[in-house]
């Protein structure tokens, strides 16, 4: 087993038990790795995801929100608390719809939050300025060891926002995740919209403000979109868009996990199963020190493919510029059991950042046509 997926594997059971020791996390380590010739335990550092089996409540820890790329791969989980708080055929939200917008931003200048009421069309829509706790609009939220969390002195459509600070040493800083349509993983009573619906195309956005004077740097990690497939958190495919380790651009990295019609991982982030489709460089410089101290706005598009046919789709902008397009993928086989069903706005830094760094995400929206930036 690699480094990376050792690190996959600890942060999973540390954000499935936040409470749990590092000792047991080694454990279970060592566990995976027994016999495999791969990395000891002493290469442990942290946790993202790992497989597994069992029920959605019980193998949440093989959820690590934040997974990486063939080359990039293995985020680590923060000792953060995680709690818990349409479509081609719709259906309305237990728990979705939009969060109340209100003030200028300090930073935006009159940008739009979130329409009242939702649109028909849009999954969820949430811009922070009357949410007290994001667990109770978000299927998952880690804050990170307190160090991503709601603040009321920054915004890009009013004055809220979720600020994630970096800290040297540490990779995990805590993650946000929104749970839709049919979705085998969903427990405990977390917010889930739309249940029973099925999504095979999904517009997602959010608005990222770097602090000013970042240096010039990718932090990795910054959302996803995925089909959760089993219980036990095995996905079918993935819509990674992140940096390209450190470089300044953002980066598309669509994965399947189908074969024909079967859906091969078990656990979330299998790498040993993922077959990867090709990344697609950005060319906005949105990670350098030019770009920062203002919102952005980065808005991306996933369309599962025909069964059968290799005509999937995975393109994105930022501040309505496309930045890359693929047209031609194969993301799912025959697979049509699910669909999109969970989006993920994440802040893992492979290695931990060169400093103490901040930055903001705000105005998050998924609907089933274009979001748009005004």
């Amino acid at each position: 087993m690699r480094l990376a997926e050792i690190r996959e594997t600890i942060r999973g059971i540390m954000r499935s038990s936040p409470g749990s020791s590092l000792l047991a996390c080694v454990t279970a380590v060592c566990a995976c790795t027994d016999g495999d010739g791969g990395s000891t335990a002493a290469d442990a550092t942290g946790s993202e995801t790992s497989t597994g089996s069992g029920t959605a409540a019980t193998t949440a820890a093989t959820r690590g929100s934040a997974t990486e790329g063939a080359s990039d791969a293995g985020d680590t989980g923060s000792s953060g608390t995680t709690t818990g708080g349409a479509s081609t055929t719709g259906g309305a939200s237990t728990t979705g719809g939009a969060s109340t917008t209100g003030g200028s931003s300090t930073t935006g200048g009159g940008l739009a939050g979130c329409p009242t009421p939702l649109p028909a069309d849009w999954i969820f829509c949430e811009d922070f300025e009357s949410l007290q706790d994001p667990a109770d609009r978000f299927f998952e939220y880690n804050d990170g060891g307190g160090r991503f969390v709601l603040v009321d002195d920054m915004g890009a459509s009013g004055t809220h926002s979720m600020r994630a600070t970096y800290e040297p040493a540490v990779e995990g800083t805590g993650w946000i995740s929104v749970a839709f349509g049919e979705n085998p993983a969903v427990y405990g009573g977390k917010p889930h919209i739309d249940p029973t619906g099925t999504y095979d195309e999904i517009w997602w956005r959010l608005r990222l403000r770097m602090e000013p004077g970042w240096p010039d740097v990718g932090p990795h990690k910054v959302t996803r979109a995925t089909s959760i497939a089993k219980d036990d958190w095995g996905q079918a495919m993935i819509a990674h868009l992140w940096s390209a380790g450190s470089d300044v651009t953002l980066l598309g990295d669509p994965a399947t996990c189908v074969q024909g019609g079967t859906v091969q991982c078990s656990g979330y982030n299998d790498f040993a199963n993922l077959s990867w489709l090709g990344q697609m460089n950005g060319t906005t410089p949105l990670f350098s020190s030019a770009e920062s101290g203002s919102f952005h706005c980065i808005e991306a598009h996933v369309r599962l493919n025909t069964p059968g046919a290799a005509d999937g789709v995975f393109e994105f902008w930022i501040d309505g510029n496309l930045e890359n397009a693929r047209y031609d993928l194969d993301w799912r086989g025959t697979y049509t059991d699910h669909g999109i069903n969970l989006v993920s706005f994440e802040n893992y830094w492979n290695g931990g950042p060169p400093a103490t760094l901040q930055r903001w995400i705000d105005d998050v929206a998924i609907a089933t046509v274009p979001i748009g930036c005004d």
